[in-house]
Formats: C-alpha cells, structure tokens, sequence
C-alpha cells in the first residue's frame, strides 16, 4: 500500500516520539515496536479497534506511517477512530484526507466506502443538503456509463403504476455497484423528506438490482429458471417447492393441511383443489395473501439463495417497505398494498416485515424513526 498523507497534530507527535506501545489496560507485554513493517502495525491497529480498544488502534496505525506518510488506508482508520469517538470534525477532515489519496488505495474500490463514511458524518452533522449532494454524486459516477437506465426511470415508474411489480420484473433487469448503497439511503431520505416521486424512482434501483442479481443466481443454480410470466407456468416448472410453501404457510396458520398424493409415485393427486384449500386456510392468517410471481421469486430467492447470502435482502425489503409508502401517497394504495403484502410474505423475520404489516392494517401510520 502506498500513500502521501504526512502526519499532523496528534498523529505527528505520536509518529515522532512513540517507540514503545503499552497496553497495561489490556494485560500486554511492553513491544518494541520501532523494527516492526508499517503493515504489522496496521492490522494490528485493525485488531484492536475491532476490539474497541480506540486510543490503542490510534496509536498503532498512526505508528504504521514511515517517514511520516500515512496511506489513505490508514488515514481513512483513523477518520473511523476518530467518527467513533464521537470527534466529527477530525473525523471528517481524515476521510476527505484519504479520499484526496484514493489513487493510491491497494483496492481502488475502497474509495466508496470513504464516500459513506464521509456521509454518515454529514448525516450525524444534520448537514442533510451535503449528504444528499455526496450520494447523488457517487451515483452519478455511476449511471455517467450507464445513461440509458436514466433515460427509462419514466418507463419503470409508469408501467409499475400501470401494470404492477410483476410486468416490471418480467420486462427489466439492472445492476448497480458501487451505488447501490447511495440509491437505498437516497430513497430513505426523499421518504422522510417527503418527497414522494423522488423516493420512488429511487427505491426502484435496489428493488431491481437485488432482484436481478437474486434471479441471475437462481438461473446459475437451476438453469430451466426464468421469472414466470404468471404463476400456471410457475406451477408447471416448480411444483414441488411451491406445494412446499403452501404447507409451510399452512402450518404458520395452526394446521396440519397436507397436499393429498398418490401414495406409490408419491405425486399429488388434486393439485387445484389442494391449492384452493390451502389458500383458504392461509387467508385466515394472511389475509392479503396471494402468490404471484413476484412473491414466488423473493421465496425462492430466500429459501434457495439464503439471507446471508450475496444478495443485500436488508437492503431489498426496505426498498419494498419505502415504495409501499410512495406510492399510497401518490394516490395508489392498491399499488401499495402489493408491496406490503409481498414483503409481509418474507419468510425471514426482519423490522421491515412488521412495518409492512402495521402498513397493510393502517396505511396511515407514520415510518417512526425517518425524521430529517
């Protein structure tokens, strides 16, 4: 790693007159730590701030510096320390410093991660222009090769209004990077701000792109997977997953209703009228449920791909739970309800989830911690 930050302040006089590091508070030993690489000393630093060992971690990676350089790596370390100590403003001036130095970062990608913490602090700070102002532009840098997604936002948002997430997910797909994180605080913000149609075109880039990335995975995994055009087709080709989830709801709603099958080929022998009976049975307990080839996807997604997986699923159900909320205040509460219903239809626990669910009983209710 290479850098051309030099030292100053605190750092400097750390890096000019501390030979040994002692960490009697931890019960270490007293370490030479003069004759030590610049890298030992920073991952130690690392290790320690991982910790919460705050002053120790400062005190290592500022000693990494040789020859009073710092590499932006290490500067941008030191921003964190000093952000979680609650110091804003040296925080601030450390990551502007390692993004000045980005071109020398080991993994030039890492230059966005300085772009966030930059903005957590103007968030911090309420300074709520300059956050938004840092976001759009990281996802500027992106869409500056990607112009042709911009050019379709008013397609997306109109044939979701018109025709629902299904046609939407059916006729498009996006991958963002870098900016997808952008995107989703993006869509927060315009959210509590207020600002519907802006949190709305917004939420829509990770939507896409989680769903995307989620079906070009199952495809990888099971190659004769496409998103149904309607749910007779998702029937046809996954039968046995499908029966499963029914069984699976079936049992959240306190009953033991199974799929009757042929007790030799083990095949189902009333598949319609089966299907039927447990949508009964489930309406009880979810009664805006109803599969559809959006909720089928995110269930497969889920139970095939895992929530600890790849896929940013925090990320996707905040997304859901926010263009929900758009678009009942756009004068769309059907719309809305789709969104809730399908997030209510997770099968993974989360905040989202229950915030969708009060939504689908009261739309009314306010999001209680988005306050700008």
């Amino acid at each position: 790693m290479f850098g051309k930050r030099s030292i100053s302040g605190r750092i400097g006089t750390i890096a000019a007159g501390i030979l040994l590091l002692t960490c009697g508070s931890l019960g270490a030993q007293t370490t030479d730590t003069q004759n030590l690489p610049g890298w030992v000393l920073y991952e130690k630093g690392l290790a320690l701030y991982e910790q919460g060992h705050l002053s120790e971690a400062l005190d290592l990676i500022s000693l990494s510096a040789r020859d009073g350089i710092l590499t932006p790596e290490a500067t941008y370390w030191i921003g964190r320390i000093y952000e979680a100590e609650g110091d804003y403003l040296l925080a601030e001036k450390r990551y502007k410093e390692a993004l000045e130095d980005a071109r020398f970062l080991y993994i030039p990608d890492d230059k966005w991660n300085i772009y966030y913490s930059i903005a957590n602090i103007y968030l911090n700070k309420k300074e709520f222009d300059q956050y938004e102002q840092l976001l759009l532009s990281v996802f500027d840098q992106e869409m500056k090769r990607n112009t042709e997604i911009i050019r379709r936002e008013h397609s997306y948002i109109q044939l979701l209004k018109s025709d629902g997430l299904d046609k939407l997910l059916l006729l498009y797909r996006l991958k963002l990077t870098y900016s997808l994180e952008a995107t989703s605080r993006l869509g927060r913000y315009y959210n509590g701000k207020g600002l519907w149609k802006s949190s709305l075109i917004k939420n829509l880039y990770p939507l896409l792109t989680i769903f995307s990335s989620g079906i070009e995975s199952l495809i990888s995994r099971y190659p004769d997977f496409s998103f149904p055009v309607n749910m007779e087709e998702a029937w046809e080709s996954d039968e046995e997953f499908l029966i499963s989830l029914y069984e699976e709801y079936c049992s959240l709603s306190q009953s033991d209703f199974v799929f009757a099958r042929d007790l030799k080929t083990f095949k189902p022998l009333h598949l319609t009228e089966d299907r039927l009976s447990a949508e009964m049975i489930i309406n009880k307990a979810y009664p805006s449920f109803m599969m559809t080839p959006s909720v089928y996807t995110l269930l497969k997604m889920e139970n095939h791909l895992g929530k600890d997986s790849f896929l940013k699923m925090e990320t996707l159900y905040s997304a859901l739970y926010f263009l929900g909320e758009a678009l009942y205040q756009e004068g769309n509460p059907e719309r809305a309800l789709e969104f809730w219903s399908l997030l209510n239809m997770s099968s993974f626990s989360s905040s989202w989830k229950k915030l969708a669910a009060q939504k689908i009983k009261n739309p009314e209710e306010e999001t209680p911690f988005l306050k700008y």
